[in-house]
């Protein structure tokens, strides 16, 4: 349910604006300067338990795989001595 009220009114009702959430969870109220709607207020939707936890595991599955390690110190002859043949 949208109401549309004025920028005025909504300074003055504010608290009551927000009271009428517990009430009615789903309104929405539409804010008016010069008969231009400019802002809007409404609940934030809200997050089940669990469901950012499992929103981030389904992430964390579409990430890149770590990249192996290699081990330079075990082969460090091969890097700094190069034969010459192969110059």
């Amino acid at each position: 349910m949208k109401n549309v009220i004025s920028i005025t009114e909504a300074r003055k009702k504010l608290p009551s604006i927000i009271k009428s959430f517990k009430a009615s969870p789903d309104a929405v109220y539409q804010i008016t300067v010069h008969d231009e709607v400019v802002a809007e207020i409404k609940k934030p939707p809200t997050v089940k338990p669990g469901e950012a936890a499992a929103k981030l595991l389904d992430l964390r599955k579409h990430l890149r795989p770590k990249r192996k390690k290699c081990r330079i110190s075990e082969s460090v002859k091969d890097y700094l001595y190069v034969a010459e043949d192969s110059l």
